[in-house]
């Protein structure tokens, strides 16, 4: 490796950059500087200029190096055939290349191309076993290929190899929750955090993982952490502010929701929050709450919730007469079920408002689309629909 490439292996980009341009200076088919120039052209998603460069320096006749860089260029244009074929053309005058093995397993998962991706990306990495990207790379793909444990194991060894590599943490705590291992995927954040503290990417992910072990106070102080940072960033002061209503915090969370809207900032889920506020006070706000969700509905056009949620509140607001919303509500869980017609909330709710209709059929036939979903049977969802199914076959 010339002193140009371990400049950019150790990340010193700039300086990289200016000792090619000094060579170049002295001498402008320096093949050396060529090439690294062109590699930072590509990193700054500069095709034009990276290809002009390439072309200067296999002039002076093509090596492994820029059959490696050419291979890089057809992959980020989406070139996916060109690209492996020159990885494989770089392989067959050096076989030990890394990059390339790595190169042309990339290329061979995105062809679906599984097993024979896994091959070279394993050969990456025992070339080149110092190299963080290349292992969680592996780990990626034995993950998507079903093999969990192998995948777990090698995100693991990227931690331990490089602990600031935060993809790994993610990457290890996602497959980890999929397992319905929860308890070790916070574990393995709160690890990343110790890394890279009050990192957002692994604070956003530890509210997530917390929320589903209901460990509320874990939730909250990573969501706390998150919103600091990010102070208008609508999903992380969001967040914040559903975590508040979670702990009766209603008057903190609507000073939150205010506060994003003054600065001119909103989101279906600020507006979520902003309405259960309303719904919150005594007594309740009941057409504030409306408002804050037909908002929510218009600020996302394919959101499926705030029309969800808009539905349930109708259904449950008091009135005389009774059914007074329900024509409403009806028309809004129409709108959420068409949403996302694969949602089982939208779906239930619907049924129950055809049932309060006293249109049992078409009251059953949603019922039974939620029932015939993969919902787990001591979910909330699965049982109040059982029940909702019983209470139709009686009447």
């Amino acid at each position: 490796m010339n002193s140009l490439e371990s400049l950019l292996a150790a990340g010193q980009l700039a300086q990289a950059k200016a000792e090619a341009e000094k060579l170049l200076a002295t001498n402008p088919a320096h093949r050396d500087a060529l090439v690294v120039l062109t590699k930072l052209a590509l990193v700054e998603g500069k095709l034009p200029q990276a290809e002009a460069l390439l072309a200067k320096a296999e002039a002076q006749g093509a090596t492994p190096e820029t059959g490696l860089v050419r291979a890089n260029i057809a992959a980020q244009k989406g070139q996916l055939d060109v690209a492996l074929k020159a990885y494989q053309g770089v392989l067959a005058q050096d076989p030990n290349r890394a990059e390339a093995h790595f190169g042309r397993g990339m290329m061979l998962i995105k062809q679906d191309q599984t097993p024979q991706a896994l091959e070279a990306l394993t050969q990456a990495v025992k070339l080149q076993p110092q190299q963080a990207v290349f292992r969680f790379r592996l780990g990626q793909v034995q993950l998507e290929a079903g093999k969990a444990t192998e995948g777990m194991a090698s995100l693991r060894a990227v931690i331990a190899q490089a602990p600031r590599f935060v993809p790994a943490y993610l990457a290890l705590s996602h497959a980890l929750s999929a397992q319905d291992q929860y308890v070790e995927a916070r574990a393995v954040l709160e690890q990343g955090l110790q890394a890279v503290p009050y990192q957002p990417r692994l604070l956003a992910s530890l509210t997530v993982v917390s929320m589903a072990l209901r460990d509320l106070r874990t939730s909250y102080q990573a969501a706390s952490a998150l919103a600091a940072q990010r102070p208008k960033d609508a999903d992380a002061q969001a967040n914040l502010a559903q975590l508040m209503l979670a702990r009766g915090q209603v008057e903190q969370a609507k000073y939150v929701c205010q506060s994003m809207a003054s600065q001119g900032i909103a989101s279906e889920s600020l507006k979520m929050a902003e309405a259960t506020c309303y719904e919150s006070q005594e007594p309740p706000a009941y057409d504030k709450a409306i408002a804050a969700y037909e908002q929510g509905m218009g600020l996302s056009p394919d959101g499926w919730r705030a029309a969800n949620n808009l539905g349930q509140l109708l259904l449950r607001i008091p009135a005389e007469p009774a059914d007074k919303h329900l024509a409403r509500a009806l028309t809004v869980l129409e709108e959420a079920t068409r949403r996302a017609p694969e949602r089982p909330e939208p779906l239930l709710n619907l049924a129950l408002a055809q049932a309060r209709l006293g249109k049992d059929a078409k009251a059953k036939e949603l019922v039974q689309k939620v029932l015939a979903m993969p919902l787990a049977e001591d979910t909330d969802l699965h049982q109040e629909a059982v029940r909702l199914s019983k209470a139709l076959a009686k009447a």
